[in-house]
């Protein structure tokens, strides 16, 4: 009995990859104000808040906090109300009307969208919190996490081979605030983001793990779920993280020369099914991509001292349009 409870307890790690699974369940939204994000920021700053009120042998390097420290002064200085006069030499103006006061001490915020601005911070604020917490696990928990994340990228892999399964593309409404259009994603470009994020898990998996066979089922699964999902910078991503998981993970493994050549030519055979996917969709409609770096770039120029705002760029883009 004493042995037992001198073993440490594991139950923030089951906290923390809770949070994580429920973020890979219902977090697939895009669009702004859904309750199923505020219900992931809630539940990652009260499970991180408990395990960074307890003492803990890992200490959080300095960096690392001043870091997080300026990013949210960064995140504050956009929403604190500011004189007019000093925007009205840095920024186009048409992106000041509309003060927030006014009279002789007219103010106005850095940000054209405070609330979004806001959102955002909150985002974040979320995610450092989680982020913090796991620096405060010990390695051996930090490597539980990894079940966790392989079951929530199963459960978005299971719906999108049912949804591609199918002669026509299924949405599911009704089940989230959001329409489910790509695994549990609202569209495709988020799912294939899951997607190849998660190839260096999988290829440390079955070359450090000891789970070759498990490891290769899994990281063929991911690739051809990018090929299904149609998402180009995905397939094209997923090529290259692939490649230089394999490159930089094997050299550290004891996987023989066989199996890294097995890999090699699955990637070779992935690449032509890869291309022929990008070959056969349009690369750029009419409105595309070009079209919003073009916009992005102007943005930039115009707006370099301060910004426009985190989240405010549909703002920006409509407060141009509607000045050009």
């Amino acid at each position: 009995m004493r042995e037992r409870s001198r073993q440490p307890t594991q139950w923030d790690k089951y906290l923390l990859g809770s949070v994580l699974f429920l973020s890979m369940l219902i977090g697939g939204g895009t669009a702004s104000g859904l309750y199923t994000e505020t219900l992931i920021e809630i539940a990652a700053v009260i499970c991180a808040a408990a395990i960074l009120s307890r003492p803990s042998q890992q200490a959080i390097p300095r960096a690392v906090l001043w870091l997080l420290a300026l990013v949210v002064a960064v995140f504050c200085f956009q929403v604190v109300p500011l004189p007019a006069t000093l925007l009205e030499g840095v920024r186009p103006a048409v992106l000041l009307a509309d003060p927030w006061l006014d009279g002789e001490s007219r103010l106005r915020f850095v940000s054209v969208g405070v609330g979004r601005t806001i959102e955002c911070m909150l985002y974040f604020v979320a995610a450092a919190a989680f982020f913090l917490a796991v620096l405060r696990l010990r390695a051996e928990q930090v490597h539980g996490l990894l079940p966790f994340f392989f079951m929530g990228v199963i459960c978005n892999g299971l719906a999108a081979a049912i949804q591609y399964s199918l002669s026509d593309t299924v949405a599911i409404e009704g089940l989230l605030p959001f329409t489910i259009n790509a695994g549990l994603f609202a569209n495709q470009n988020h799912f294939s983001a899951l997607l190849f994020v998660s190839i260096p898990f999988v290829v440390y998996y079955g070359l450090f793990r000891g789970h070759l066979l498990s490891g290769a089922l899994g990281l063929v699964t991911l690739l051809l779920l990018l090929l299904a999902a149609g998402s180009r910078a995905g397939i094209l991503i997923g090529l290259a993280i692939t490649a230089i998981s394999v490159v930089f993970l094997s050299a550290r493994s004891r996987v023989g020369g066989y199996g890294i050549l097995a890999v090699f030519i699955g990637l070779s055979i992935y690449t032509i099914g890869a291309w022929a996917k990008i070959d056969a969709k349009v690369v750029d409609p009419a409105f595309g991509r070009a079209e919003f770096a073009r916009t992005t770039i102007e943005g930039i120029e115009q707006n370099w001292t301060t910004g426009v705002g985190f989240g405010a760029f549909r703002r920006f883009t409509r407060s141009m349009r509607k000045a050009a």
